[in-house]
């Protein structure tokens, strides 16, 4: 098996975990048609592995996709965690049981993002203040002590301030501003239902305070998830995602949490602390299993042109048979 990217050059990780190839710690999967790729970390791009090299590792990835834990799934891509390898099961997909481990890593992973910014600044800060608190007498002694609140207060407002890009920026329908919008500025949107959309984006206008426009698809998500993000840092208090995740598996489910939301026509900052994080939960599942469909169906077209070409091979044609018989059992 190749060790790096056919794609981008660039070094594929991890040790192939319970393929066996030797490499890769995301890994893709059809048993029907006996296909297996490593997914490269760094362009996302699904990495065919060579023929000889996949049929007893496709059965050995299917009994770990059945033991591990389901996190998303649409009608044709699965993502699991079996032990620390993220596995995307192309296919039939098992049925969904809403894990609370992605979001804990999540959560921590937001948390080591923001100390990386904190830290530095507050020992910094504290130097000069000791310094001058010294010289003062003690008189900046309060200073001193919520100096990690102060830090923390500023990192905040960065991730709020930071661009979201669309493909075209919306403009208000009442007064003509175009919104170059902001993360804090989608905490006073709503979410929204609609019938040509799975999910939409009320935007209020800056300028005149009226609901300006309506984003949906792609830039409905980008721009939830950007607001979300800030808002359960400026606003989230203790974060569980124990808790969160309850309230979705309650819900029935991402997709049925969001439209709840949107029924329930709050803006976003007006939601409880657990429901926001919640929502940015089910919408981050969907936009990753979604961008991993899209993956697999690019992934797909080149593996039938790899594989056409050896249509012939009577081998190929029994392995796939096995396969298939394997899969059609009850317990496959």
């Amino acid at each position: 098996m190749y060790t790096t990217c056919a794609f981008c050059n660039g070094k594929l990780d991890g040790d192939g975990g319970p393929s066996g190839l030797g490499v890769g710690r995301r890994l893709a999967f059809d048993e029907w048609k006996g296909r297996l790729w490593v997914i490269c970390p760094k362009c996302s791009r699904w990495n065919l592995a060579p023929l000889e090299e996949r049929w007893e590792k496709v059965e050995a990835l299917g009994r770990a996709a059945r033991e591990g834990r389901v996190a998303a799934a649409t009608a044709q891509v699965a993502l699991i965690r079996w032990r620390a390898y993220d596995l995307v099961q192309v296919g039939k997909p098992p049925r969904l049981e809403f894990a609370t481990w992605r979001y804990g890593e999540r959560l921590k992973a937001r948390r080591r993002e923001q100390m990386k910014f904190v830290l530095p600044l507050t020992v910094a800060a504290l130097g000069v203040a000791v310094a001058v608190n010294v010289a003062a007498g003690g008189s900046f002694g309060v200073f001193v002590w919520n100096m990690p609140t102060f830090a923390r207060s500023i990192y905040t407002g960065m991730v709020g301030r930071r661009r979201i890009e669309l493909v075209e920026p919306p403009v208000c329908e009442r007064c003509g501003t175009v919104l170059l919008l902001r993360a804090r500025q989608v905490a006073r949107a709503r979410l929204t239902a609609t019938q040509q959309a799975d999910l939409a984006l009320l935007l209020t206008c800056p300028t005149c305070g009226s609901e300006a426009a309506m984003l949906t698809g792609p830039d409905a998500a980008a721009a939830l998830r950007r607001g979300l993000t800030y808002l359960n840092l400026a606003r989230g208090g203790r974060q569980r995602a124990a808790d969160a995740a309850r309230l979705v598996e309650a819900a029935g489910g991402p997709d049925r949490l969001i439209r709840t939301v949107a029924r329930s026509e709050l803006t976003l900052r007006s939601l409880a602390p657990d429901r926001r994080l919640a929502l940015e939960m089910a919408v981050d599942e969907q936009a990753e299993v979604a961008a991993l469909e899209r993956q697999w169906k690019d992934a797909e077209e080149i593996a039938d042109i790899a594989d056409g070409l050896l249509s012939s091979d009577a081998e190929l044609e029994r392995h796939l048979r096995r396969l298939k018989e394997d899969t059609d059992q009850p317990d496959g």
